[in-house]
């Protein structure tokens, strides 16, 4: 697997994993993603656009699908078809992380998330 940076933020200069995630995978800009969060949480009585209820809804919503992996294993050594992933991810502590994956290329604000364990996969469903 590759590493590419990829950062983007708010109009405001905020930044979000989840929400960079989804502009990465989704081809879509910032602040939407954002706002159509911030509704969902809002129709699913949450405290959060970072709650997990929340973000797989929307990922659901845009045809991605929760797959099965091996468990204990870190987002380096993955074994991914060239498709495009979601990948919710820990340190086995106390940092959660959400990075994309297209075409066995890691797209973040740095290379750290490689050393990372998931938690779920995702995967975008083309169709």
């Amino acid at each position: 697997m590759k590493y590419r940076n990829y950062y983007i933020e708010s109009i405001n200069g905020k930044s979000n994993c989840v929400i960079r995630s989804f502009c990465k995978i989704y081809d879509k800009k910032y602040d939407d993603v954002y706002q159509e969060l911030i509704s969902l949480a809002k129709t699913l009585n949450c405290s959060s656009f970072n709650d997990i209820e929340v973000f797989e809804k929307y990922m659901e919503q845009n045809k991605t699908k929760k797959i099965s992996f091996n468990q204990d294993i870190k987002i380096k050594d993955l074994e991914l078809d060239n498709s495009s992933y979601i990948i919710f991810c820990w340190d086995k502590k106390e940092y959660y992380h959400m990075v994309t994956i297209i075409d066995n290329i890691l797209y973040d604000k740095d290379d750290n998330s490689m050393n990372l364990y998931p938690i779920s996969i995702y995967k975008k469903i083309i169709k």
